[in-house]
């Protein structure tokens, strides 16, 4: 850099003169007043050199900083007004109506259930004041038994109501990944992160397996 060179020089300058002075201090008559007065102008003239190259630099420094920032303001425009904030806006849609639609979905099959599970319930309540049993789920002699959270039919299979909260917290750990951003910055988070999607998407996945490959396709 042009600084260094000057600073080489300047130090060179005045490490001259300085043998210059001893010598002269030493009684050497080969030093002339003359070779001194030299000398100590190359320095002053060395000092303007260092001087400007600063100058030149701090200079190269500003424009530096004022490209670097006219970058950031074109990129941060782009940002708030190109293509991709559209594209941002009809994804973030795309996802609120497929949300919606899944709420709807579970919602419908939620109220089937509890519709089933009160009838069973009822059942079971008509079947105890009939005396024709005393025990728990005394609809099992029928091979169906449950409640409004969820029903079982003998020898296919249990029937739960789906949590939409837990769902969708599935439904958004899964579309993040395994190593979505910010994973190596945030480690603890992502810890708590995993730990969410695991005990979560378990959950899911033991209520209702037919979730499994949409919620953990790698479980």
């Amino acid at each position: 850099m042009q600084r260094d060179t000057a600073a080489a020089e300047l130090a060179e300058a005045r490490a001259l003169l300085d043998t210059m002075t001893e010598r002269v201090r030493e009684g050497d008559p080969d030093v002339t007043p003359e070779q001194l007065a030299t000398q100590r102008e190359l320095i002053a003239f060395a000092e303007l050199r260092v001087e400007a190259a600063q100058r030149k630099e701090t200079r190269v420094r500003a424009e530096e900083r004022v490209t670097l920032a006219g970058a950031a303001r074109e990129a941060a425009e782009q940002l708030l007004t190109g293509p991709g904030t559209d594209e941002l806006t009809a994804a973030t849609r795309d996802a609120v109506d497929a949300l919606a639609r899944l709420a709807g979905l579970v919602n419908e099959r939620n109220e089937r259930i509890a519709e089933i599970g009160s009838t069973l319930v009822q059942l079971d309540t008509d079947l105890k004041a009939a005396g024709e049993t005393t025990g728990a789920w005394g609809t099992r002699k029928f091979g169906v038994w449950g409640n409004r959270d969820g029903v079982t039919v003998d020898g296919i299979g249990r029937a739960e109501a789906l949590p939409m909260g837990r769902l969708s917290v599935a439904v958004t750990v899964a579309g993040l990944g395994e190593d979505n951003p910010g994973r190596a910055a945030q480690e603890q988070h992502m810890k708590s992160f995993n730990g969410l999607r695991h005990t979560t998407v378990q959950h899911l996945i033991d209520t209702f397996p037919a979730l499994r490959d949409a919620v953990a396709p790698s479980t």
